[in-house]
């Protein structure tokens, strides 16, 4: 080849680059391809023809010039590069790894390589090499957002959350302008229990990128999960508005219609969406099991429960787990329901709670059989310390945790090995358990890897704090994970599950016939069966007042869901009586509405206006909560369900409270409180008698006033007994015996 085609070639190479940069690629090519004919070794002219074919759409012509440019230089990184590109957009990921890692070979610390890499081993389903490509590439180049995303969502599906956290973090702060690096930590949140934080990173996405229904889907399930009904109903129909093709945007959005009350439309979404991936015996469970969260009357209790009995004969009829689709499906639905409303009807549930539990047991065992089968140890056998295991997703500032964290903690560790597992949020209650225990894992991720992780410690005994609560928790405790298995009563329900041996209530919350009311063994701890803590320090009350005006403002502190239909003309009775006015917290607003709307009509039955007689009071900081308790007359507890934490508050800030005898014991925790008080007095039989003794509080102030000094002088009863720890440990210690 003569000097002066080499000098030509040089001079098309300068034309092409003046055409490629002006971005015409059709007349770039030409020029290129004049180059490499005048000088066909040019490995720049071969480079540059492969990058205008990759740009112009063509990769297969790309990976035949780029080949030939890495045969005429081989140590050609950016070439190297190039051809891995190509060779990826044809989906052929194992050539496109080699090129990539070729290219690291030319030239060490290639950070846009180790990123391709990265992509590459992904694609090939080499997670591991793709974890240690992006990590390359953020060690050479720390500011890479597509690598910080890329890694923190590899770990995030690999539920390596705490991982994934800093990384999808340091995405958001590179690159805050991108919508998709703000809906990718909302989703983390979201796996980590954090449903706040979620909402709120999901909101940054939807502000970013209005127009895209897939952040408002993701924002959607956040405040659908942070308990924020209202605003998830919100985002879920512009979602599916948006995308009426988007199925998991509908089936979302018909799950929170149901959680705010409206199960009409709930249902009717229900019975017309597609089921997204993996959801279809989960949609089918959702169907057949829907229940009102607000009943409208006594007889739609009565008809929703009939259907819920005959949606889980059907579930069962169609229960199918003959293939590994159907066993994943079975699993998402086991693992994404449980009957919460269920337990909230003033009815017996046991014989519902049992057949459900039997359901979620049967498809626990097809699952996961080898968690499933009987433990090959005895109890007590490795002698030493009694290892207690304790599972729950509360053990942060939550009932269940002041309930029973010290129960748990103070365990005498001479004598028990205790380990925890936690999987809900993280907080300063958590790290205080966490120090006062053996052993104790962080564990939001897959419940099947958490039950793993469980049986493989060999307990004597496990202790689950609140099942039905959280359906991660339902899932692990329809396994045999320990020799004994038992359930404290962070939630005041039977578990229904053939897997739970017994049941740890209170002496002071059970009634006599209460073993008829659990499927597992009930155990009576002494008094309360717990060691729950006091309310804090009082703020300012000042809000209550004005709410109050000139009638005196009783306080009803429970959750909408407790305020069922035979509740409203107690209410209004009181009302009609004394003049009263009554205060509920507005903490779901939908659920409110909805109770207000029943509830009115019982007011106006008696010519009464509630409007004038109900007050909403917006939601507090716990200490302006509590100077509201402390200023009240007189707390009114529900019937059915009654208060736990808000009845402590009340009696450990010297407030009477006002409750009902139920039948079983979620009706009866405050009863119990107040009886180890020796205030009987404020126990109701019945609605009647509720009303009688309401009416007769509020006109008499010198009786609420000497009732507050008993309450004052004996509260600390209620927080300071040893008693029901000495129990526990007690249970124990004979467990590894057995419970005969």
């Amino acid at each position: 080849m003569s000097a002066a085609d080499r000098r030509a070639a040089v001079e098309q190479l300068g034309h092409g680059m003046a055409q490629h940069r002006s971005g015409q690629l059709g007349l770039a090519q030409s020029h290129y391809q004049r180059a490499v004919k005048l000088d066909p070794g040019n490995a720049d002219a071969w480079h540059l023809l492969g990058i205008v074919a990759l740009q112009g759409g063509q990769p297969p012509l790309a990976v035949k010039h780029l080949r030939q440019c890495v045969r005429l230089r081989p140590a050609f990184a950016e070439a190297h590069n190039h051809l891995g590109v190509a060779l990826r957009r044809l989906g052929r990921h194992g050539e496109s790894a080699a090129a990539f890692a070729a290219a690291l070979q030319a030239r060490g610390g290639y950070a846009e390589a180790a990123y391709n890499l990265g992509l590459a081993l992904e694609s090939s389903g080499d997670t591991a090499g793709a974890e240690r490509a992006w990590r390359d590439c953020l060690d050479w180049q720390p500011g890479n957002a597509d690598a910080a995303t890329n890694l923190g969502n590899l770990l995030r599906h690999q539920a390596r959350l705490a991982e994934a956290e800093p990384l999808l973090e340091r995405a958001c702060r590179l690159a805050p302008e991108r919508a998709q690096t703000h809906a990718n930590r909302a989703l983390l949140l979201g796996d980590l229990g954090r449903h706040v934080e979620a909402a709120a990173a999901a909101a940054e996405a939807t502000r970013l990128e209005p127009d895209d229904p897939r952040w408002w889907c993701i924002r959607g399930i956040a405040e659908r999960q942070a308990q924020d009904g209202e605003a998830a109903v919100t985002s879920l129909r512009r979602a599916s508005e948006a995308d009426p093709a988007d199925e998991t945007a509908r089936f979302e959005l018909a799950i929170a219609l149901q959680e705010t009350g409206d199960v009409d439309a709930s249902r009717a979404l229900f019975a017309r969406v597609r089921p997204p991936p993996d959801t279809a015996e989960r949609l089918r469970w959702m169907r057949a099991l829907l229940l009102p969260a607000i009943p409208r009357d006594e007889a739609e209790i009565d008809a929703a429960r009939a259907r819920f009995a005959e949606g889980l004969a059907e579930l069962r009829t169609r229960l199918r787990l003959d293939t590994p689709a159907r066993l994943r499906e079975a699993y998402q639905a086991v693992a994404g329901f449980v009957p919460f409303h269920l337990h909230y009807q003033p009815r017996d549930n046991t014989a519902l709670q049992c057949d459900y539990g039997d359901l979620v047991a049967t498809v626990m065992t097809a699952v996961a059989p080898q968690l499933a089968a009987p433990c090959e140890w005895a109890p007590g056998a490795h002698g030493g310390r009694i290892r207690v295991g304790v599972v729950g997703s509360q053990f942060m500032r939550h009932t269940v945790s002041r309930y029973f964290n010290d129960l748990i903690g103070g365990l005498d560790p001479a004598r028990f090995e205790v380990s925890v597992w936690h999987g809900g949020i993280r907080d300063a209650e958590t790290e205080a358990l966490a120090a006062r225990v053996h052993a104790f894992a962080y564990a939001p991720g897959d419940p099947l890897e958490v039950a793993a992780a469980i049986r493989a410690a060999r307990l004597d005994v496990l202790v689950h704090t609140e099942i039905g609560l959280d359906p991660r928790s339902q899932v692990i405790a329809a396994l045999r994970l320990a020799p004994l298995q038992c359930a404290l009563y962070g939630h005041p329900v039977g578990t229904g599950l053939p897997t739970i041996d017994a049941f740890l209530s209170g002496e002071a919350i059970e009634p006599a016939d209460g073993d008829a009311h659990y499927r597992e063994r009930l155990i009576r701890l002494p008094g309360l069966g717990a060691r729950p803590r006091g309310p804090a320090a009082p703020g300012d009350a000042t809000g209550f007042a004005a709410a109050a005006g000139d009638a005196p403002l009783l306080l009803c502190l429970q959750y909408p869901v407790k305020l069922v239909p035979a509740f409203d003309a107690v209410l209004a009775g009181i009302v009609e009586r004394t003049g009263a006015r009554i205060g509920f917290f507005a903490r779901e607003p939908a659920l409110m509405r909805r109770f207000r709307a029943r509830v009115d009509a019982a007011f106006a039955a008696r010519g009464l206006d509630a409007g004038r007689h109900l007050v909403a009071l917006p939601v507090q900081s716990y200490a302006d909560y509590l100077a509201g308790v402390a200023a009240t007359p007189l707390v009114l507890d529900t019937f059915g369900f009654s208060g736990g934490g808000t009845s402590l508050d009340a009696l450990g800030l010297g407030t009477p409270v006002l409750a009902f005898d139920g039948a079983m014991a979620r009706g009866r925790q405050t009863a119990g409180m107040l009886r180890q008080l020796g205030l009987d007095a404020l126990i109701a039989a019945d609605e009647d008698a509720y009303v009688e003794t309401a009416v007769a509080l509020c006109q008499d102030r010198e009786r609420r006033r000497e009732l507050a000094e008993r309450i004052g002088e004996r509260s600390r009863r209620l927080f300071d007994d040893e008693a029901p720890q000495q129990g526990f440990a007690a249970f124990l210690e004979r467990a590894p015996a057995g419970l005969g």
